[in-house]
């Protein structure tokens, strides 16, 4: 029983956390381009002058995109949120069976200081075992990292087009490029 919910699972965090990488790429390229035209080198007063009027609306277009992106980044969240919500529901499953076994041992008189009193919660994948507890952790922390990086993403979505210098531009667009939220705990 447990095997299959462990695949489900599983799968369907790595699902989105591809989708996540593709609406990544895609927002990286929005950014780019916003910030080629915005924060050029090569770009003074007079360009930005004439500029100005003839990219509006090709900007506003690049910026209804990002936050298009954005939504999409929102769903993936939610998705690996339900992930998460169905880890914590697969190890109470868990340790509610392995509580019921051990009444019902203990209620036969066996000695309830067998091998399976410390693993409790173990499911047997096809070459391993993991505990339910494990899978739990893992996709919280999984959703606590994407959580983090889609509110930086935001902030850098609502900023890039009301910055001071190309160097703040490259900033927030590498914050979205390198996803520093993502940490490896």
């Amino acid at each position: 029983m447990s095997e299959k919910e462990v695949k489900k699972i599983c799968s369907s965090v790595s699902l989105n956390l591809v989708k996540w990488k593709l609406a990544s790429k895609e927002g990286k390229i929005i950014l780019d381009y916003i910030c080629g035209k915005l924060y050029s080198k090569e770009k003074d007063e007079e360009n930005n002058k004439s500029l100005d009027d003839h990219f509006d609306e090709e900007l506003h277009v690049k910026c209804q995109t990002l936050a298009n992106i954005l939504d999409k980044m929102s769903e993936v969240v939610a998705e690996i949120e339900l992930g998460e919500d169905k880890a914590v529901g697969l190890e109470q499953l868990c340790d509610l069976s392995v509580s019921m076994n051990k009444s019902v041992l203990s209620n036969k008189s066996f000695n309830s200081s067998s091998s399976n009193n410390h693993n409790s919660s173990i499911i047997e994948l096809d070459k391993s075992v993991l505990l339910s507890s494990d899978l739990t952790k893992w996709t919280q922390t999984i959703l606590k990292c994407y959580k983090n990086q889609l509110k930086m993403n935001q902030i850098v979505s609502q900023n890039i087009c009301h910055l001071k210098s190309r160097e703040e531009a490259l900033f927030h667009t590498s914050i979205w490029s390198v996803q520093p939220g993502l940490d490896t705990e």
